[in-house]
């Protein structure tokens, strides 16, 4: 199939969650099928992105998505019933863009990565169109409420019925529409049927995560994450602040790295506490969970997959995480990881496992063993291969 591959973002480098299942996506589905990116770009310096691209698309066009310019757009349609983060990403070029590669080129089906994108094709009979949300994105935004300074609280609750609104009606014009887990399906139809909605979990790369040190360092601790995403940001100051300070009661010896990429000052600020390192973006990620003893993710609020814990689990490091994060994975608490919520809780699951080493092995390979098992990249290539064979049988 020829694909028109349509993003928000530049799907390179693959560094946060949603360019992450953009990249692999990308990746996987040009084994088989012949893939344009169109993508905005929010930099001129991210052109320097597009090599590794180049060789899983025969053509790749980018229009710039100024902030300013977002911004002013933003204001002037704010009139408008539809969430604000698309009318930040409302273009006229990216419009012309796509109207011209629709009618100049021949293309089987439209990818389209969340529903920022969903505006350019949404009215469009053809082709085959496909609506990645991956998330339902209004459940997280409603968890994440009481977490928000006052001034963003009052914006995300006037933004929240317009995304919960714009999720059910746009899913309507699409030809199908993936959410990345049965929760988050849930979420979307409410009790409702509709077999145009379809699971497509996210994957991990198990030969790049995977065992490599059976000891690691001792009482060391490690979350990763994009650094200047809400959810992370609040997830290692809570960690650091309210959960480490209770188990370094019982372990003096503990120590937290906080990993990932573009840190934002709140965790930087972290690095001045006792016991907390904040190392930032790391070259050799299977390295460093590999040095660590085991992997914490107490996130307050999360939707969807967060692929962090799977990699970590992958690497066969034994995690304690949160039951929200824990209802997009599905796995089996006490046998594949440890769900724990409230903050002596989480502290005391993990002094259980830091003092118990063969409690440690016995998760961390059933944890490797339910991830090798549920979650594949090529699960996006087998969908595409029943819309082909459906759309070759309409000819």
């Amino acid at each position: 199939m020829r694909i028109l591959f349509l993003t928000g973002r530049l799907p390179y480098p693959p560094n946060r969650g949603d360019r992450l299942r953009a990249y692999h996506f990308l990746r996987v589905l040009a084994r088989e099928h012949q893939i344009t990116l169109l993508s905005f770009i929010g930099d001129d310096r991210e052109t320097g992105n597009i090599g590794p691209l180049r060789q899983f698309c025969e053509d790749i066009q980018l229009v710039h998505r100024g902030q300013l310019q977002s911004t002013m757009t933003t204001g002037l349609n704010v009139w408008r019933s539809i969430p604000l983060q698309s009318l930040y990403y409302r273009s006229s070029v990216m419009q012309g863009a796509v109207d011209r590669l629709l009618e100049r080129r021949h293309f089987d089906a439209v990818y389209v990565h969340l529903f920022r994108m969903a505006q350019f094709v949404a009215d469009r009979p053809r082709p085959y169109r496909i609506l990645d949300l991956t998330d339902a994105i209004s459940t997280e935004i409603e968890r994440a409420l009481p977490y928000h300074d006052p001034k963003w609280r009052m914006i995300y609750r006037l933004e929240l019925p317009r995304i919960r609104r714009y999720e059910r009606e746009i899913v309507r014009k699409f030809n199908e529409t993936w959410l990345i887990s049965d929760a988050e399906r849930a979420q979307l139809l409410q009790g409702k049927a509709d077999d145009r909605v379809i699971v497509i979990p996210n994957g991990v790369d198990t030969d790049r995560f995977r065992p490599s040190n059976p000891t690691g360092a001792d009482n060391k601790i490690i979350f990763v994450g994009h650094m200047g995403v809400f959810h992370n940001i609040d997830a290692a100051d809570y960690m650091a602040r309210d959960i480490l300070p209770r188990i370094h009661k019982v372990l003096p010896s503990v120590q937290l790295d906080l990993v990932g990429a573009e840190p934002a000052d709140q965790v930087r600020h972290l690095a001045k506490l006792p016991m907390v390192r904040v190392p930032g973006h790391v070259a050799d990620l299977n390295a460093a969970l590999n040095d660590a003893t085991l992997f914490a993710a107490p996130l307050r609020f999360a939707a969807g997959i967060q692929n962090k814990v799977l990699e970590a689990m992958a690497a066969g490091l034994p995690v304690v995480t949160s039951s929200y994060v824990n209802e997009g994975i599905q796995a089996t608490d006490g046998v594949h990881l440890i769900v724990a919520d409230e903050p002596d809780t989480f502290a005391g699951r993990v002094v259980d496992l830091l003092q118990d080493p063969a409690l440690r092995r016995k998760i961390g390979r059933a944890g490797r063993e339910f991830v090798m098992s549920r979650y594949r990249w090529e699960d996006v290539l087998d969908r595409l291969k029943i819309v082909a064979e459906s759309q070759a049988m309409r000819r």
